[in-house]
């Protein structure tokens, strides 16, 4: 499993290797991501983000990897403070149901850098790592696409959800991305930089991402 999430740390870093400056591109309908790992009964503040549960979640590749399985994927742009842009392919957590699961369980990312949770309006939950194995870092974004703050999350692999740390912006957000902890600067993710998604990018189960 080391071997697996340094491979996907390794894509994150290099998957803006080339950033340009670019006018990204707005989706209104983008809602922000809730955690990875999420207990399957969240409590009231929280947001659940689990990874699938074992009999629906994902697939393991040819090395043994668990990837996220029932998920869309979708294209989103990452602007820098500076003005670069960062184009990804990233897993979609956009309902409810998928939301809950999140990267809970999940090794292997396959070809998407990371995850995002989109919300249809502001939220504040909280998100929580539980049976969540791989180490990831999270950003959130406001309604308009804007920077509101990031952590790292570790994983919470014990019985009871209820001891895991929580983690929260401190502001209403409508979108959460997460990807493999440390991956998140080499992405353009930082204070003043804006996230949006790429409208016409959302691609069917288990397909990559698909130009606009």
């Amino acid at each position: 499993m080391r071997v697996l999430l340094a491979a996907a740390a390794a894509l994150v870093v290099t998957a803006c290797s080339s950033n340009s400056p670019a006018t990204t591109h707005s989706d209104t309908t983008g809602t922000t991501s809730v955690d990875t790992v999420a207990t399957s009964t969240p409590t009231p503040d929280s947001v659940a983000v689990t990874t699938a549960p074992t009999d629906a979640t994902a697939a393991g590749d040819d090395a043994g990897g668990v990837q996220p399985e029932g998920f869309t994927t979708v294209e989103a742009t990452i602007t820098s403070a500076d003005g670069e842009v960062c184009t990804v392919c990233l897993w979609l957590a956009d309902d409810a149901s998928l939301r809950s699961r999140g990267l809970m369980q999940v090794t292997d990312l396959g070809d998407p850098v990371g995850m995002v949770f989109t919300y249809e309006a502001d939220t504040s939950g909280n998100f929580f790592m539980f049976n969540t194995p791989t180490p990831l870092s999270i950003a959130w974004f406001d309604r308009d696409g804007s920077y509101l703050a990031e952590t790292d999350m570790e994983p919470c692999l014990v019985a009871d959800s209820g001891e895991c740390e929580r983690y929260n912006p401190g502001a209403p957000y409508v979108f959460a991305l997460e990807v493999p902890q440390g991956g998140l600067a080499a992405l353009g993710v930082e204070p003043g930089s804006t996230f949006e998604l790429v409208p016409g990018t959302k691609s069917s189960l288990g397909l990559p991402c698909v130009s606009a």
